[in-house]
Protein backbone atom coordinates (compact mmCIF):
# COMPACT_ATOMS: atom_id res chain seq x y z
CA UNK A 1 0.00 0.00 0.00
CA UNK A 2 2.78 2.50 0.81
CA UNK A 3 4.44 2.06 -2.85
CA UNK A 4 0.80 3.31 -4.25
CA UNK A 5 -0.15 6.05 -1.82
CA UNK A 6 3.96 7.20 -2.83
CA UNK A 7 3.44 7.00 -6.27
CA UNK A 8 -0.30 8.28 -6.60
CA UNK A 9 1.06 11.50 -4.27
CA UNK A 10 3.64 12.10 -6.62
CA UNK A 11 1.41 12.25 -9.67
CA UNK A 12 -2.49 13.18 -8.67
CA UNK A 13 -2.07 16.66 -9.12
CA UNK A 14 0.12 16.85 -11.86
CA UNK A 15 -1.39 17.11 -16.08
CA UNK A 16 -2.89 14.25 -17.36
CA UNK A 17 -0.35 14.10 -20.06
CA UNK A 18 2.36 13.73 -17.58
CA UNK A 19 0.43 11.58 -14.82
CA UNK A 20 -0.78 9.13 -17.55
CA UNK A 21 1.07 6.45 -17.36
CA UNK A 22 1.64 6.86 -13.83
CA UNK A 23 -1.99 6.87 -13.08
CA UNK A 24 -2.72 3.77 -14.99
CA UNK A 25 -0.06 1.98 -13.13
CA UNK A 26 -1.46 2.75 -9.72
CA UNK A 27 -4.60 1.75 -10.73
CA UNK A 28 -3.63 -1.93 -11.97
CA UNK A 29 -0.99 -2.57 -9.30
CA UNK A 30 -4.19 -1.32 -6.72
CA UNK A 31 -6.66 -3.84 -8.56
CA UNK A 32 -4.48 -6.55 -8.35
CA UNK A 33 -2.88 -6.32 -4.76
CA UNK A 34 -6.59 -5.59 -3.76
CA UNK A 35 -7.55 -9.68 -5.03
CA UNK A 36 -4.43 -10.95 -3.95
CA UNK A 37 -5.45 -9.84 -0.09
CA UNK A 38 -9.17 -10.97 -0.83
CA UNK A 39 -9.23 -14.26 0.98
CA UNK A 40 -11.98 -15.59 -1.80
CA UNK A 41 -9.75 -15.19 -4.65
CA UNK A 42 -8.92 -18.84 -6.21
CA UNK A 43 -5.00 -19.62 -5.58
CA UNK A 44 -4.95 -19.77 -9.88
CA UNK A 45 -5.95 -16.16 -9.88
CA UNK A 46 -3.88 -15.60 -7.12
CA UNK A 47 -1.15 -17.26 -8.48
CA UNK A 48 -1.69 -14.64 -12.17
CA UNK A 49 -1.86 -12.02 -9.68
CA UNK A 50 1.40 -12.36 -8.34
CA UNK A 51 3.32 -13.13 -11.65
CA UNK A 52 1.13 -10.09 -13.34
CA UNK A 53 2.76 -8.07 -10.38
CA UNK A 54 6.51 -8.74 -10.97
CA UNK A 55 6.64 -8.04 -14.52
CA UNK A 56 5.27 -4.81 -14.33
CA UNK A 57 7.56 -3.92 -10.89
CA UNK A 58 10.58 -6.08 -12.26
CA UNK A 59 12.60 -3.40 -14.21
CA UNK A 60 13.67 -6.39 -16.98
CA UNK A 61 11.33 -7.39 -18.93
CA UNK A 62 9.97 -7.35 -22.92
CA UNK A 63 10.41 -3.49 -23.18
CA UNK A 64 13.04 -2.63 -20.98
CA UNK A 65 11.14 0.18 -17.92
CA UNK A 66 14.13 2.73 -18.78
CA UNK A 67 13.02 3.11 -22.05
CA UNK A 68 10.63 6.47 -21.54
CA UNK A 69 6.45 5.43 -22.00
CA UNK A 70 6.67 2.41 -24.14
CA UNK A 71 8.95 0.69 -21.63
CA UNK A 72 5.43 0.51 -19.23
CA UNK A 73 3.39 0.37 -22.42
CA UNK A 74 3.70 -3.51 -22.05
CA UNK A 75 3.75 -3.91 -18.82
CA UNK A 76 0.24 -2.68 -18.58
CA UNK A 77 -0.87 -4.63 -21.44
CA UNK A 78 0.40 -7.58 -20.22
CA UNK A 79 -1.38 -7.15 -16.84
CA UNK A 80 -4.66 -5.39 -18.56
CA UNK A 81 -5.80 -9.05 -19.10
CA UNK A 82 -5.10 -10.71 -15.60
CA UNK A 83 -6.70 -7.01 -14.48
CA UNK A 84 -9.93 -8.24 -16.32
CA UNK A 85 -9.67 -12.09 -14.56
CA UNK A 86 -9.45 -10.47 -11.24
CA UNK A 87 -11.52 -7.37 -11.62
CA UNK A 88 -14.60 -9.65 -9.50
CA UNK A 89 -11.74 -9.87 -7.03
CA UNK A 90 -10.53 -6.36 -6.61
CA UNK A 91 -12.56 -3.19 -4.70
CA UNK A 92 -9.49 -0.90 -5.37
CA UNK A 93 -10.55 2.44 -6.89
CA UNK A 94 -7.91 5.56 -7.71
CA UNK A 95 -10.87 7.48 -5.78
CA UNK A 96 -10.88 4.79 -2.28
CA UNK A 97 -6.88 5.61 -2.58
CA UNK A 98 -6.97 9.24 -2.97
CA UNK A 99 -9.94 9.66 0.05
CA UNK A 100 -7.44 7.21 1.62
CA UNK A 101 -4.45 9.75 1.20
CA UNK A 102 -6.28 12.99 2.00
CA UNK A 103 -7.28 11.13 5.12
CA UNK A 104 -3.73 10.57 6.35
CA UNK A 105 -2.35 14.12 5.53
CA UNK A 106 -6.00 15.80 7.42
CA UNK A 107 -4.68 13.38 10.23
CA UNK A 108 -0.97 15.27 10.25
Amino acid sequence: MKLLVKLRKSTRNKPKAIAGTAGAIVSVLGKLLSALENPSTPAHIKALTIGAIGYILLPLDLVPDFMPVVGYADDLASAAGVVTAVGIYSDFSLEKLDAYIDQMEAEK
